[in-house]
């Protein structure tokens, strides 16, 4: 992948700006960078539509804006995978402001409980919920502390999404609000003297839950959401509790990813 992306930038680089050839080129180079994107997919034998196929629409136009600004600067031989992904999530971070995530809510509340339509809508705005920048994040809050509280929330947001009123207030005043209640009973919860004790203990056999979470691998997980998505794994009252566990070690082996133990 990163041998393309090099390649197909050297051949954006070739081209004099503002011709047609240097145009096709870049569309090629956006359409290979968006390829990995954790988000708008189709699901299986579904073309994309709605709300996805705006937001990745969206995508694919800022992507290209951006790189028609910046490419020039970049020597093709010496960008990463990081600096290409990080194209593709600035550009996924414009363009899921608040009004698409609360399209993307009232997607998943519009489909059916128990189906793959609504696994798929949910599966995507959690997803788009961590790519968009917008959750609440005070100062004053340790790692751990957050990283719990988002965990919480994003589990509370994927179980109780019909609890979500519009008429009450905008989708994100209702999450944050939820992550700020989070963020406060964790806090609390490790000041507690019992809690503690326990944490301590939790910490003190702490080489076990590395050992744990490094067996927990992204592809992994993502091939159980994937099976379910297909319907390979029956989606019943059990496979929902499957189903948030699921989402629970996503995020904790996406912060591995990020800051390894």
């Amino acid at each position: 992948m990163k041998d393309q992306i090099r390649q197909l930038v050297c051949q954006v680089q070739s081209y004099p700006r503002d011709t047609q050839e240097r145009q096709q080129a870049l569309g090629t180079l956006v359409k290979q960078i968006l390829r990995s994107r954790k988000i708008c997919r189709p699901s299986k034998g579904q073309p994309l539509s709605g709300i996805y196929r705006d937001i990745l629409e969206a995508v694919q136009k800022q992507l290209t804006q951006d790189l028609e600004q910046t490419i020039d600067r970049y020597s093709p031989q010496f960008i990463s995978d990081r600096e290409w992904t990080s194209w593709r999530d600035m550009a996924f971070k414009k363009v899921i402001d608040n009004y698409r995530l609360e399209q993307l809510a009232l997607e998943a509340q519009g489909q059916k409980t128990h189906t793959k339509e609504r696994l798929y809508a949910l599966t995507e705005l959690i997803n788009a919920l961590q790519i968009s920048g917008k959750l609440y994040h005070p100062p004053g809050f340790s790692i751990d502390v957050y990283q719990d509280a988002v965990i919480r929330t994003l589990g509370f947001v994927f179980q109780n999404i019909n609890v979500y009123n519009p008429d009450k207030g905008k989708f994100m005043k209702w999450v944050n609000f939820r992550l700020y209640v989070m963020l406060q009973e964790v806090r609390k919860e490790l000041n507690e003297p019992f809690i503690q004790s326990q944490y301590n203990k939790v910490f003190r056999t702490q080489s076990d839950l590395k050992r744990l979470i490094k067996k927990t691998k992204t592809e992994t997980v993502l091939l159980w959401f994937q099976l379910i998505l297909k319907g390979r794994i029956t989606v019943i009252d059990q496979g929902w509790q499957v189903f948030y566990i699921l989402i629970v070690l996503l995020k904790l082996s996406q912060l591995l990813t990020k800051k390894p133990i």
